[in-house]
């Protein structure tokens, strides 16, 4: 038996090691990419050669329209480089701390962090304006922060203020992922010689380190510049007005109130709002591959040390300080904002029943939705990833390390649109939940193949080579010796794609308005238009949201549990 068992494997083993074989499954992947993620995420560029002449008439020959336009994308990438920056201030320290120290409670404390990322974006919105922001014309709030700081009313603050919730876990958890992978041994090494511990991370681990910084700040920047939801909800309620485009919007709020008039019958906004989604495509895309290449080539001094100083930086009150500063604003600036819609539950009482049934239904739905995206992302992902950065052809797997970032960077108002567009043009209809679902493979399938991608490249080559030495075949080579070593980058992409399709919205309402999964009850709950806006309302949303988030913070944690455990048995 045990004989038959190990040819079985050998066999198996011989077939996937056949160069054809693996030529063969590398094209269904490519295919499967382009076909089913890239070309319907793009599918809204067609206008440009289908409607050129309206976009000129209608856009590009009026003033107006296009000083909006140029308003709403500056607001844009100006809020993704400050909340992308501060990520990388707080995130680094964070990662460092959950990576480099043992404590009981570490899984935890990862699902806490990774938890904002199951609140729906529009629950976000209002939430984070809830404690930050002013809301005209809304009584009986909680105190939140802006009781005690006078609130904001800006756009540019109350975004970043937003952004920071949506993005911070996306930074920690690519760092800690990658700087798990990377070898202590020439650290430890630095300290020996008596090098501090600032030295020694300073000069020797974050030169390793910067594929991680290209992750960390893609996702950042993607998620960040894409974000329509929550953008919605909180420039509608600081306005405290239903948004037009005169209102102060970013890109996304514009392509949002552009869509919605659309979708009520305003159809000579088509060359606008296909215009403005081009526009956001294209500079996401160029801002993207200009910020991995000068993380992953510019090389800052790093060699230069102040050993008294580091020295004095490296003990006593000084780490204190910076891991307080670290978790102080984890929980002010991350934490807190994302939940305190929640506070309605206790600050207001329920004046109308929940019909907890279809919201049972819904949140099966979704995890299902989840669970099945999730499954399809690393089934495929993964060998994608492994061609990228292990492929014979590197200028084909540079192109796919760019083309992989795009479903990500479009805003989530443009890419329902594009979906929508692309599957009734190909006729698919009546099949609902298998539209969806391949719609939250589009914009979560680049979560897996990022986070992996960017764990294989901090990773060395010289164990590959040395299991070839040996005799190993690439197939074994990967399953034995690099599957293992990139686990924690799998278990980062996986998290932020689950969590990315359960807290998803817009997206699905766009492709389907009959597949109610938890997050469209929750959004029915929260009205875009602030006169009629009321305390029930928050109050019953918030209470969907916090069951929602409770359900995936025990998913993720069991997710995280298995994972480990499983890694210890290895």
């Amino acid at each position: 038996m045990g004989q038959g068992g190990t040819d079985w494997r050998r066999s198996l083993l011989d077939v996937f090691s056949r160069r054809g074989v693996r030529g063969t499954g590398y094209g269904l992947v490519v295919g499967f990419f382009i076909f089913l993620v890239l070309l319907p995420t793009l599918f809204v560029l067609s206008y440009l050669f289908t409607g050129w002449n309206d976009i000129q008439t209608v856009v590009l020959a009026d003033r107006g329209r296009m000083d909006i336009i140029w308003n709403a994308i500056g607001l844009s990438f100006g809020v993704a480089f400050f909340v992308t920056f501060l990520d990388l201030i707080f995130g680094l320290p964070l990662a460092w701390f959950i990576v480099r120290r043992n404590f009981r409670g570490k899984s935890l404390l990862n699902t806490i962090i990774d938890s904002p990322l199951a609140v729906p974006t529009a629950g976000l919105g209002i939430s984070v304006v809830l404690f930050w922001g002013v809301i005209p014309n809304l009584a009986n709030r909680p105190a939140g922060a802006w009781s005690l700081f006078g609130g904001t009313s800006s756009p540019f603050w109350i975004l970043v203020l937003l952004h920071l919730t949506t993005t911070f876990p996306y930074m920690v958890r690519s760092l800690a992922a990658i700087l798990d992978e990377i070898d202590l041994e020439y650290e430890t090494a630095a300290r020996i010689s008596g090098a501090s511990k600032l030295t020694a991370a300073r000069t020797i681990t974050l030169p390793m380190f910067r594929s991680g910084l290209a992750t960390g700040a893609i996702l950042c920047l993607a998620k960040a510049l894409s974000e329509t939801g929550g953008v919605m909800a909180a420039l509608t309620l600081i306005s405290g007005r239903v948004l037009d485009e005169n209102s102060a919007l970013n890109g996304t709020a514009l392509i949002g109130v552009w869509k919605g008039s659309y979708d009520a019958g305003t159809s000579a906004l088509l060359p606008a709002l296909t215009f403005v989604s081009v526009l956001m495509i294209l500079f996401s895309l160029l801002l993207l591959v200009v910020v991995k290449v000068l993380t992953l080539k510019f090389h800052i001094p790093w060699k230069k040390v102040w050993p008294s100083a580091e020295a004095r930086l490296s003990k006593g009150a000084a780490p204190r300080v910076r891991d307080g500063a670290t978790f102080f604003f984890l929980a002010i600036m991350v934490l807190v904002p994302s939940f305190f819609i929640a506070a309605y539950m206790a600050t207001s009482s329920p004046t109308q029943g929940v019909d907890w049934g279809m919201f049972t239904n819904g949140l099966l739905l979704s995890f299902g939705i989840a669970a099945a995206a999730t499954a399809v992302d690393l089934l495929l992902g993964i060998p994608l990833a492994v061609l990228i950065t292990r492929g014979k052809f590197k200028r084909l797997g540079g192109i796919l390390d760019t083309l992989v970032n795009i479903p990500y960077i479009v805003p989530s108002a443009a890419l329902g649109l594009s979906l929508g567009f692309f599957y009734r043009n190909m006729g698919i209809r009546g099949f609902d939940i298998l539209l969806v679902t391949l719609a939250h493979v589009a914009f979560t399938f680049p979560f897996v193949v990022r986070n992996v991608v960017g764990g294989m490249e901090g990773l060395d080559r010289g164990y590959e080579d040395t299991a070839r030495t040996l005799g190993a075949r690439p197939f074994q080579a990967f399953r034995r010796i690099i599957f293992p070593l990139i686990k924690p980058s799998i278990l980062a992409g996986a998290i932020m794609a689950f969590t990315r399709s359960i807290g998803e919205t817009g997206a699905t309402i766009s492709v389907s308005g009959n597949v109610q999964t938890a997050p469209v009850l929750i959004v029915n709950y929260i009205k875009q238009d602030p006169s009629t806006l009321r305390p029930r309302d928050l109050y019953t949303a918030g209470l969907l949201i916090a069951v929602l988030s409770i359900v995936t913070f025990v998913a993720i944690l069991l997710m995280r549990f298995v994972t480990r455990r499983r890694r210890k048995n290895a």
